[in-house]
This record gives structure tokens, C-alpha cells and sequence, in this order.
């Protein structure tokens, strides 16, 4: 069985998302599981590479079946969107914004496209998008509107829970308001919704019998 496409955006270029991207790609794992096509900044990858100090060989392409998936290979999409003389790690900085942006959208072009089976995210700063002109507080909101979705929701599964937000991005007080009976009997339809449309009705623990 052929591995699935999977792209994968750096995120925000002076976060920890190029270490993530380095290092899982020599995780057994995801080198078994996946064939990730990298969407990101070349500079920015070798610098992460170098901090990491994993053994990986960057080779650009220009779409995703145009990659060599093999041990030791990170197969990247350069949009070569950072200017690497006013580039400082750990800083917010709207050059940055703007770069994450585009690896999503890029990635999300190729979902579209039916070019990868998949995006797989890493961390973004929204400081940095609000620095960068762009007007999308997380991942959720720019997923819902590349892929004209009217009601996207996020969720998580972590260790047979699947888990989604009544709340995103809001202060804590906001948070506590946004509580209500109506709010939840609201939210829990429309997560049941997007579970069956998922054909994920069974709980992970049932899909064994």
C-alpha cells in the first residue's frame, strides 16, 4: 500500500515549528506513515536542521510527486519568503506572520487540488499574523475560509477523547460568559454533525470490534 501524501506547513519561521518539522521527519513513524512534503523557507530548514542536529539532505520540488521519500530526505516546497539578514529566532515579527500564512495556504492549495491527503500543522504565532497583515487569529479560521467551510470546528483526540472547543482565542472571562445551556446544547449538535460526516460516530475505543 502507496504512503499517503502529507503536507506539511513549518509554521511560524522564528517559533519551534522548523525544529518540530526536522525532527519528526527521522521519527520511524512518520518515515513509515507518510510521505510529508514540507511547505516552508529552504534557509530557515537548514538552520533548523543545524540546531536539531538531525541527519536529514534537503531537496526542493515543485510538487509533491516530484519528491525522493526516503530516509535521511526532507522533500521541500521553498517559498522562499524570508529575508534571512532581519531574521531572529524567538522574535515576533510580521515578516514571519505573513511567511506562516503562505506554508498554510500553499498547503491547503495542494488539499485542494487532491495534490496531498492531508495538512499537518505546526505552531503559529498570532502576534506575528497581526504584525503580517493577515486577519485570521489560528489555524481553525484560516482552514474555514481557504476551504470555503461555513462551520468549521476544531477538535483533538488525545487518548480515546475526542475533544472540541465551546471557546477559541478569547480571555478567560469571555470564556466563562460564552457557557450556556443553549451555547452547549448548540455545540453539541453541530459536533455530532461533523463527527457522522467524518464517519467517526463510534468512539476509537468501539472501531476495535
Amino acid at each position: 500500500m502507496s504512503k499517503p501524501f502529507i503536507a506539511v506547513p513549518i509554521g511560524d519561521p522564528a517559533g519551534i515549528g522548523p525544529e518540530i518539522v526536522a525532527k519528526a521527519l527521522v521519527d520511524p513513524i512518520v518515515e513509515e506513515g507518510a510521505n510529508c512534503v514540507i511547505i516552508g523557507d529552504k534557509n530557515v530548514m537548514e538552520n533548523a536542521i543545524k540546531i536539531t542536529g538531525v541527519n536529514l539532505t534537503i531537496k526542493t520540488i515543485g510538487e509533491p510527486e516530484d519528491g525522493d521519500y526516503r530516509k535521511g530526505v526532507m522533500n521541500l516546497i521553498d517559498l522562499h519568503n524570508i529575508d534571512m539578514s532581519r531574521f531572529e529566532i524567538g522574535k515576533v515579527d510580521g515578516m514571519c506572520g505573513k511567511a506562516a500564512y503562505e506554508y498554510i495556504e500553499k498547503s491547503i492549495q495542494l488539499a485542494n487540488a487532491k495534490k496531498v491527503a492531508a495538512v499537518s500543522t505546526t505552531p503559529i504565532n498570532k502576534e506575528a499574523l497581526k504584525a503580517g497583515g493577515v486577519n485570521f487569529i489560528g489555524h481553525t479560521e484560516i482552514f474555514g475560509a481557504l476551504t470555503n467551510t461555513p462551520d468549521p470546528l476544531t477538535m483533538f483526540e488525545v487518548r480515546g477523547m475526542r475533544v472540541f472547543f465551546l471557546s477559541r482565542h478569547v480571555s478567560l472571562r469571555k470564556a466563562c460568559d460564552m457557557v450556556t445551556k443553549e451555547r452547549i446544547e448548540d455545540y453539541v449538535k453541530r459536533c455530532f454533525d461533523a463527527l457522522k460526516s467524518l464517519e467517526l460516530q463510534k468512539a476509537p475505543w468501539q472501531l476495535q470490534d
